[in-house]
Order: C-alpha cells, then structure tokens, then sequence
C-alpha cells in the first residue's frame, strides 16, 4: 500500500524533474549572455523573477509587445511586494504575537479584519512586521493609520508605514508614529492614495 508521504515525495519528484527540464530548455536558449541576471541576483525570489523574466524573453511565451508589457509590470509588482517584505524583516508568527498581546488567534484575527494590525500573507498563515509593536502592545496610532490608508492591500500599507517623508522629518512614516507623532503621520495617511505618495 502507497503511503500519503510516498504520494507527495512522488510528485515533487515530478515537479522538480520538470522544473529541470524547463530550467534546461530555458538555459540552452538564453545562452550565457543571458544568464547574468541569474548569476549576480541576490536572494531566492530576485533569482526566481529574474527567471521568468528570461523565460519571457527566451523562450517567447510574449510575442505581443502589449502582453510583454504586462508580464513586465507584474513582474516589477512582485519584486516591489518582495523587496517589502524584506524591509519589514523583523517579522512574528501569529502565536508569538498571542503570546506578545496576551490574546487568541481568533482575536488575532478580528485585529487584523478590523485594520487594527498589519498581517502579511505566508503561505496559508501570515506573519505580522515587528515594527508595529512596542513595548508589548500595538504602536500607539496604528489603528487609526490603517484605517486611514483605505485599503486592503497589505503591501500599500506596508509601502506606507516604510516611506520617508520631509513631513515626518526624514523619518519613516513607522518611525515618526513609534516616536509619537500620530496626528501627522494619521493625516498622510489620510491623503496617501488619493495623491499618489
């Protein structure tokens, strides 16, 4: 009898056989020009869209320069969202904020539903920007910043929370909230996506 684990190991050893086969065909057509994006990437997920970049471009799955331009604009969204999460390192798994806040996972939960914590997508949880507390409770103001934002994308929040602003002294919009300046920071929140900040 076929065990479940050996069902699993089966197919992401097909998985993995075609994703080198792919990887091949990908290599062998973008010859060694190609390749140095791949080479000098940094990271995993900058490894992985410089790859499907050159998939794009080598192996001609865009001959539509319309259709180029649209795998060209997600992809530059998915390395912006990638380049986020990077910048909100350090992150806490949901049980380390129960355990921070003294709450449930189901309060948790209603916290975020209620824009009253930031929570990142992580495969089928979400991890949660250290940044947003202190002291062993939720930044003084957050709340009322999410709430401002209007949105229901983590990543403009957290595009947000990390840009610097003349108006909260070179800080970033995190920083001049930790610090206490909540109305100005309430304010641009306010007016964020309405001009384009």
């Amino acid at each position: 009898m076929i065990t479940e684990a050996e069902v699993l190991d089966a197919r992401a050893r097909q998985t993995l056989d075609r994703a080198r086969k792919t990887f091949e065909t990908l290599v062998r057509k973008a010859g060694t020009a190609g390749l140095e994006p791949l080479q000098t990437s940094t990271n995993e997920v900058n490894f992985l869209l410089q790859a499907v970049r050159l998939a794009i471009d080598a192996l001609g799955i865009s001959g539509d320069v319309v259709e180029k331009k649209l795998h060209d604009a997600r992809l530059r969204g998915l390395a912006r969202m990638a380049e986020l999460r990077k910048a909100a390192e350090p992150c806490l798994e949901t049980g380390q904020v129960c355990d921070l806040l003294g709450v449930s996972r189901e309060t948790i939960r209603k916290k975020v539903n209620r824009k009253q914590l930031l929570a990142l997508p992580k495969g089928g949880d979400r991890v949660f920007p250290a940044f947003q507390f202190k002291e062993g409770d939720v930044v003084a103001g957050l709340s009322d910043v999410l709430a401002g934002l209007d949105t229901d994308s983590p990543f403009v929040v957290l595009s947000f929370l990390l840009s610097r602003s003349p108006d909260f002294d070179n800080r970033t919009a995190i920083e001049a909230l930790q610090a206490g300046a909540h109305e100005v920071v309430i304010l641009e929140a306010k007016s964020f996506l309405k001009h384009g900040s």
